[in-house]
């Protein structure tokens, strides 16, 4: 089989974990070029990845247009140059596989899709939780074993975990470039469109950002944590959180070089040093999502950073019974209506990467697609996944503006403003 070349931009978190697929299968795949803002962080990847320093780039369109016989170009840079890079990596007429989410723009969410189309090529979206042994297995008993016969209702919830939130929309680079339900659960939002197999109707969502603002900085604090005179009795404390023993993530990402001279000039010069009730992050830390689907199906999805255990939970109701799944305990729970037996299902572990392995198994699938020829078919399409977009859009200007959003109407504006650009 053909070994599927990969450019990679971005080379933080995300880039290296679907560039490490090469790392486990390099007769698969290999990285051959990389770019990165960050010269330390460039650096350090092609280590990782054996790059020699002419294929080590800090300008994407320098890199794009030095690419010779690539099969792939990764983008997963900051949201709010999505759109610039992968805009020009699919007039270039490569395939594309972009972290979520597309743009924070949805007018450029819809213009990528186009553009691809335009190019005949592919542009596939990092909506990892589609290959997940977990909703994977859902999915089937849902579509095909029709388990609980006619779906009736959902109820989701993402239950981020409390460090998670303060390092990421708190304090990191999500603290205020998308709202949170795109940036963090515009997957999980086409995870239900998936799993209802239905177009979304109408939407309402209700959250805030009431908890990680100033008026709720403890008496005595200061601006850095480094400074606080009561940072030791604070459980959002930077220095326990990131001067510990532990570097591997979300420290790891506060510094390229992770001894603890450097981690501390981070917590000194950057953002994740900063009290967490005094940063400027926008994004809400708690939102519901209402949704009313095709065939009046309901869903109903939590997002929540006030949580002690990360993970995702949830349950489907159908005709002749429910399904109840937890994805971090690799856990699914199948009743039906009449029995008093639950079927208990626990899907193949695969302990590779994050989200429950569907990092890795999304990697597996576009590198076999790209070697068999069958782009066309792969589960993550923008194409696809871009109702889930309109939909969080459509959610937050809902939240925003305290009404309830016909889908329908909302995508016909948002298309008529992108025929206007």
């Amino acid at each position: 089989m053909k070994t599927i070349k990969l450019a990679v931009i971005g080379c933080g978190n995300r880039g290296t974990v679907y560039a490490g697929y090469s790392l486990l299968h390099p007769d698969a795949a290999r990285v051959c070029y990389a770019c990165d803002t960050s010269k330390d962080r460039l650096e350090a990847f092609g280590a990782m990845f054996t790059l020699s320093p002419d294929r080590l780039y800090t300008d994407a369109s320098e890199m794009l247009e030095a690419l010779a016989d690539v099969d792939l170009v990764v983008v997963s840079t900051n949201d709010d140059s999505h759109f610039a890079i992968a805009k020009e990596v699919l007039e270039r007429k490569h395939h594309c596989l972009l972290e979520k989410p597309m743009s924070p723009q949805v007018w450029e969410c819809v213009e990528l899709v186009r553009l691809a189309e335009q190019n005949g090529v592919s542009l596939i979206l990092g909506h990892v939780l589609r290959y997940t042994p977990v909703f994977s297995t859902i999915h089937q008993l849902v579509h095909t074993e029709r388990a609980i016969g006619d779906l009736v209702a959902i109820h989701h919830s993402e239950n981020v975990s409390i460090d998670h939130l303060v390092h990421s929309y708190v304090r990191g680079n999500f603290r205020n470039l998308s709202p949170i339900i795109l940036a963090k659960s515009c997957h999980d939002l086409d995870i239900l469109c998936w799993l209802t197999g239905k177009r979304c109707k109408k939407v309402s969502s209700f959250g805030h950002l009431d908890f990680f603002t100033e008026e709720h900085a403890p008496e005595g604090s200061a601006y850095r944590c480094l400074d606080c005179a009561v940072e030791s009795t604070c459980p959002f404390s930077a220095v326990k959180r990131y001067l510990g023993s532990d570097t591997g993530w979300p420290t790891s990402m506060i510094s390229v070089d992770t001894s603890l001279e450097a981690r501390t000039r981070a917590l000194r010069e950057t953002g994740y040093g900063v009290c967490a009730f005094r940063s400027d992050n926008t994004v809400a830390n708690h939102q519901v999502v209402n949704l009313e689907f095709e065939d009046r199906i309901t869903v109903s999805f939590v997002l929540s950073g006030f949580n002690t255990v990360e993970t995702r939970e949830i349950r489907l109701m159908g005709t002749k019974g429910d399904i109840f799944a937890n994805m971090e305990e690799n856990y699914i729970r199948v009743r039906t209506f009449g029995s008093h037996e639950d079927r208990v299902i626990r899907p193949p572990m695969i302990h590779i990467g994050s989200h429950g392995g569907g990092d890795f198994l999304l990697m597996q699938d576009v590198v076999t697609r790209l070697q068999n020829n069958d782009m066309h078919q792969a589960k993550t399409q923008a194409s696809l996944s871009l109702e889930s977009h309109l939909i969080a859009f459509a959610a937050e200007h809902a939240r925003a503006s305290d009404t309830v959003v016909q889908l329908k109407d909302f995508a016909r504006k948002i298309s008529s403003q992108t025929i206007g650009k």
